[in-house]
């Protein structure tokens, strides 16, 4: 590849993941010819500033370390993670349909679940948007239970260990699809037991980026493999590792999604609409 000790950026995973991640770095490795050292940061905003100051060639990042990233001009983006047909999905604060928490009144001294501080759907987005409509966080949430994954949000919520849990959603043919393959119905929560208590967004989706010091002939070959779903294997490995149904290229538009959310929610300007393709907006339930 013909970039010295190539590294990928990667975080923890929750369960399964550790083999879909070592399926998808052993068909890079058939592609290039090359090992791949694997950088593991502690969390999406190490992992942000690892791409950032060139540690590592290669990453998968969520909407906020793209956005990061994007702003500084630090790398240049790939593929695009297709899910259900589309390049943005929505964030929402879910309860189990047996709970009392059924609008924003009832959030008072709750148990919260989130993934991760760094994470767009799973904290950012969606308590900017709390406090958009005014609603006080600190009287909100009691209690913030840090999970690390929208899997072990479902199953804080599933399990009782907390009230409300925020994770992505996707609406499909006028229809909504809670969660990534990977835990959608799992833990026994499904759409029938579940009540979305708020929701925001669109969200643009995750990317995988390059390092702007990646020669652009290296850029373009994978661009091919996850785009052009050629070779087989490591589209497929791909796919399974970001739970994504195809990769598109990152056009202007996706670009300028992820400047407007680090505006909106990392910038120091207060709280605003995203455009395009509309700004996020709340939908109380």
């Amino acid at each position: 590849m013909l970039l010295g000790r190539t590294r990928l950026g990667v975080i923890p995973f929750s369960e399964g993941g550790e083999a879909r991640m070592r399926a998808f770095v052993a068909a890079l490795e058939g592609v290039f010819g090359d090992s791949i050292e694997l950088h593991r940061a502690a969390d999406y905003r190490a992992l942000a500033s690892a791409v950032e100051q060139g540690l590592v060639h290669f990453a998968w990042l969520p909407p906020l370390a793209a956005a990061r990233a994007v702003k500084a001009g630090s790398i240049t983006p790939i593929a695009v993670c297709v899910r259900h047909g589309t390049t943005s999905y929505y964030t929402g604060l879910i309860a189990r349909d047996t709970s009392s928490i059924r609008s924003l009144d009832d959030l008072r001294g709750v148990r919260a679940a989130w993934v991760d501080r760094e994470s767009a759907s799973g904290y950012v987005v969606l308590r900017a948007a709390l406090r958009q409509r005014g609603v006080s966080l600190v009287n909100a949430f009691a209690e913030d239970l840090f999970v690390r994954s929208h899997e072990e949000v479902v199953r804080a919520v599933a399990t009782g260990h907390a009230d409300v849990g925020a994770t992505c959603f996707y609406v499909v043919s006028d229809a909504v699809e809670i969660g990534r393959t990977a835990y959608k119905g799992s833990h026994g929560l499904t759409l029938d037991n579940v009540r979305i208590v708020a929701e925001a967004g669109p969200i643009p989706s995750d990317i995988f980026a390059a390092h702007r010091s990646v020669p652009a002939a290296v850029v373009v070959k994978l661009q091919t493999a996850l785009v052009g779903a050629l070779p087989a294997q490591l589209y497929e490995a791909a796919k399974a590792m970001m739970f994504a149904d195809s990769f598109t290229r990152a056009d202007g538009e996706h670009v300028r999604m992820l400047e407007a959310l680090y505006d909106t929610v990392l910038g120091e300007s207060a709280p605003r609409s995203v455009p395009p393709p509309k700004p996020p907006s709340f939908y109380p339930r």
